[in-house]
C-alpha cells in the first residue's frame, strides 16, 4: 500500500528507511519507536497477582520491544508488544522459563488497552491451518491440554487479516530509543480473536486469541491471554 498523497511509499520502505542508519556499517544512530509504558530491554517487569496464580513463582524482565504499524483506510495505527522473559526464581532452570508478551494498544478513547499473551502454539507454514483463519465463519476453536475448547470470534466481526511490518529493538538506551545496529524488520500478517471468559462469581473478562504469520517464512505462531492488571 502506497502512501496517500505522499511519495509513494510503503509501509515496508518506510520502516526500512527508520532503520538504515541504526544498522549501517558506517556512522549508526538511536532510533525512535513508540514506547507507551517508556520502557527498557533488560528492565525487571513486575507481574501483579491477579494475571494469575501460575505466574507467581516467575521474575520477568524485558526481553525486546516489538513496534507493529499497520495502516487502515489510509490512516496508520500503532501498538506494542513487549516481549517478556520470565524466570523462575525457584529453580532458575532455564528449561522452565515463560515466554510472554504484554500487548499494548489505544483506544478509541485515547487511552491505552492492555493484554498479557503467551505462546499457545507455533509451527511451519501449514495450508490446512491457513484455511482456518481465513474461513469466512470467523470462529477459532482453541483446545486445551484437559481436552476443554473454547470457541473465539473475530474481534469487531472482521473477516480480512490485518498486515503489519514490525520494528525489532533488541537494546535501548537509557533515553528509550532502539540502540544502534540493535534492530530487526520483519512483515507479519494476523488476526485477531475473542471471547468472553467466566472468571466465577459472575465475573468476566475479555480473551484473546492472536494468530501471526511470518510474511517471509510462513511461520504461525498463535498467542492467547486475557487482559493485563497492573
Amino acid at each position: 500500500m502506497n502512501e496517500p498523497g505522499g511519495k509513494g511509499k510503503t509501509l515496508w520502505e518506510m520502516l526500512v528507511e527508520r532503520v538504515k542508519g541504526n544498522n549501517s556499517n558506517g556512522h549508526s544512530t538511536t532510533v525512535s519507536f513508540h514506547n507507551p509504558l517508556d520502557l527498557r530491554v533488560g528492565a525487571a517487569f513486575p507481574m501483579a497477582f491477579a494475571n494469575g496464580p501460575e505466574l507467581e513463582d516467575f521474575d520477568f524482565t524485558v526481553q525486546e520491544i516489538r513496534e507493529y504499524v499497520r495502516r487502515i483506510a489510509g490512516q496508520e495505527f500503532q501498538f506494542t508488544d513487549y516481549a517478556l522473559h520470565g524466570l523462575n526464581k525457584k529453580t532458575f532452570d532455564a528449561d522452565q522459563a515463560m515466554t510472554a508478551r504484554l500487548r499494548v494498544m489505544p483506544n478509541a478513547a485515547g487511552g491505552q488497552e492492555k493484554a498479557l499473551l503467551r505462546l499457545y502454539d507455533e509451527f511451519a507454514f501449514a495450508e490446512d491451518f491457513l484455511a482456518v483463519v481465513k474461513d469466512e465463519s470467523g470462529v477459532f476453536e482453541a483446545t486445551d491440554d484437559d481436552g476443554t475448547k473454547a470457541a473465539f470470534t473475530r474481534i469487531n466481526d472482521l473477516r480480512e487479516s490485518y498486515e503489519a511490518v514490525v520494528l525489532v529493538v533488541s537494546e535501548t538506551t537509557e533515553d528509550g530509543k532502539a540502540a544502534p545496529k540493535k534492530t530487526s524488520t520483519v512483515k507479519v500478517e494476523y488476526w485477531d480473536y475473542w471471547r468472553e471468559m467466566e472468571l466465577g462469581a459472575g465475573n468476566t473478562t475479555k480473551e484473546f486469541i492472536f494468530v501471526e504469520m511470518s510474511s517471509e517464512t510462513g511461520w504461525f505462531q498463535i498467542w492467547r491471554g486475557r487482559e493485563f492488571f497492573e
